[in-house]
């Protein structure tokens, strides 16, 4: 990116879109492909399932967060939107909060609702939620709606549900067990649309634009570190080239 110019918006949504793509935790990590393929024990998946829910029980408060210092009305409404159906499920259908969401397939693996609320976090796991609290509290709106929304939206179409399938497929969890991946598919498609996204309309100068793909580039390390940490935690040091 030029120092002195800022890209067009059709040209920056195409470089987050590269950027995106070309670190895809969500179905580009090896442990997402591992239990794809059913080459995790239960054991394993119960612990991916505790890390996972961690984090998922935090995301609606990075979703507040981004919508109390909003400047943008329409981005506001929208965010709005995206908080209700976090916390009650009644736009999707779903008619729960998606942590509880997830629990029905957390508790599908064997565990009970308590492994899941009392645990305490990995590492990789506890920077993860940090990056939500940091990116939507301290840096400027657009970087942390750019972390938050754009680089975890990004990943999700065409990852979850092929996932939620192989859970069906390899685990014997049944459709409505794997709700939550079938619902995020869904709704995530519909707003993982970069050339559209609020933060790719409102980073119009090069400093923001800067600071968006930072922010990006942050939040694609941080997905794959947490997935990295479950890893270790499940097959011990991981080892790559």
């Amino acid at each position: 990116m030029s120092d002195s110019a800022a890209l067009a918006p059709r040209a920056f949504a195409d470089s987050l879109r590269e950027l995106i793509e070309a670190r895809r935790s969500f179905g580009g990590h090896p442990l997402w492909r591992r239990i794809a393929e059913g080459g995790v024990d239960r054991a394993g998946l119960q612990r991916f399932a505790v890390e996972f829910f961690l984090q998922v029980r935090e995301f609606p408060r990075a979703v507040s967060a981004l919508h109390s210092r909003c400047p943008d009305p329409h981005g506001r409404s929208e965010l709005a939107e995206s908080l209700y159906e976090e916390e009650t499920g009644r736009i999707s259908g779903c008619n729960l909060p998606h942590p509880e969401l997830f629990l029905r397939f957390g508790t599908a693996t064997g565990l009970p609702r308590e492994s899941f609320e009392r645990a305490a976090p990995l590492p990789s796991t506890a920077s993860l939620i940090h990056w939500f609290e940091l990116s939507t509290h301290s840096l400027p709106y657009l970087e942390g709606a750019a972390a938050v929304t754009l680089a975890a939206e990004g990943q999700v179409p065409s990852a979850f549900g092929p996932f939620a399938r192989a859970l069906e497929k390899h685990y014997g969890l049944s459709c409505d067990q794997v709700a939550f991946w079938d619902v995020h598919e869904i709704a995530d498609r519909e707003h993982s649309g970069v050339g559209d996204h609020a933060v790719v309309r409102l980073a119009v100068s090069p400093d923001a634009q800067r600071g968006v793909r930072a922010a990006v580039e942050t939040s694609l390390a941080q997905w794959w570190q947490f997935f990295d940490g479950i890893e270790r935690a499940i097959s011990g040091p991981v080892r790559r080239a």
